[in-house]
């Protein structure tokens, strides 16, 4: 129990104040910018669980792995979670993304030895932790990002995504997102470390795909919304794919935030790199209207 009225608590508070801030950045300066209190307008706090969800084929991991590299860069050590890629399909993404290369050059089949020395160029960053296999049993990532935290240091963690951590019934599953939604967050708040964790739609969402999503449509209910400090939603309704130039332009709707304002962040997928990167002023004529 603590008194705020105690003066020595007006001191620790004061104190704590003064010091910069100890955020983790984004590659989004528009999303940094809109992350007040620990985020101090640079990016997301130590300790914030940050959902992400948009359907399937609209770069919800490759978002996912954007903010993962910025992360990195940025000094953290990440454990990313995937329930559907192999550790050698997240580093060929993950290289393409960090090394701004071409991605059908690190793919199997096409390999091409120029592309890979020029994406090594880039990856001399901290350590970035994947499984050494898919399971979708919630007790293997439960030891999986305490080993990478309590043992690696692990300051950022990723799940890729919320309702494969569980199978069998609509129920069973429901109930699994209630857990895994609540265990995660406890444990990244007071451990200090970033969550990040994707998230499919519902099936009314997911079929109403020229409507502009809600939190309300998550699927697994308003636990996912109540327990996020920040939710993010990608724009499946202002979707605009520009097969000519490789690339597409949407949003990142920032529609819950605990520590500042919302809005809506234009982005620029490219699928020659997968990287992202955010809208210019002076190209938005060009992206649809959110």
């Amino acid at each position: 129990m603590r008194d705020l009225n105690d003066v020595a608590f007006q001191e620790q508070f004061a104190s704590r104040q003064r010091l910069d801030p100890d955020a983790v950045p984004t590659h989004l300066p528009a999303l940094n910018s809109m992350m007040h209190d620990d985020g101090g307008q640079r990016g997301f706090g130590r300790g914030w669980f940050i959902t992400l969800a948009g359907l399937t084929g609209h770069g919800k991991s490759i978002t996912a792995l954007n903010f993962c590299v910025s992360a990195l860069r940025a000094g953290e050590r990440v454990a990313y979670v995937s329930l559907e890629m192999s550790a050698q399909q997240i580093a060929a993404r993950y290289y393409a993304i960090a090394g701004k290369v071409p991605i059908v050059g690190l793919e199997r089949g096409s390999f091409n030895e120029r592309i890979w020395t020029e994406a090594k160029k880039e990856l001399a960053l901290p350590s970035l932790w994947v499984p050494d296999k898919i399971s979708g049993r919630w007790e293997d990532q439960v030891a999986f990002i305490r080993e990478a935290v309590e043992e690696h240091g692990a300051t950022y963690v990723i799940l890729d995504y919320l309702q494969l951590t569980s199978v069998g019934s609509e129920q069973d599953i429901m109930k699994a997102i209630s857990e895994v939604t609540t265990d995660l967050r406890t444990y990244c708040a007071n451990e200090g470390v970033v969550a990040l964790v994707l998230s499919q739609f519902n099936r009314t969402t997911s079929s109403e795909f020229r409507v502009r999503p809600r939190m309300t449509g998550l699927w697994g209910g308003a636990i996912i919304e109540q327990s996020s400090d920040v939710v993010l939603l990608l724009a499946h309704h202002a979707f605009d794919r520009d097969d000519n130039n490789k690339c597409s332009r949407t949003y990142i709707q920032v529609e819950k935030n605990r520590h500042g304002v919302v809005g809506d962040v234009p982005v620029l997928n490219s699928y020659r790199d997968l990287t992202q990167r955010q809208g210019m002023p002076d190209e938005l004529d060009g992206w649809p209207d959110p």
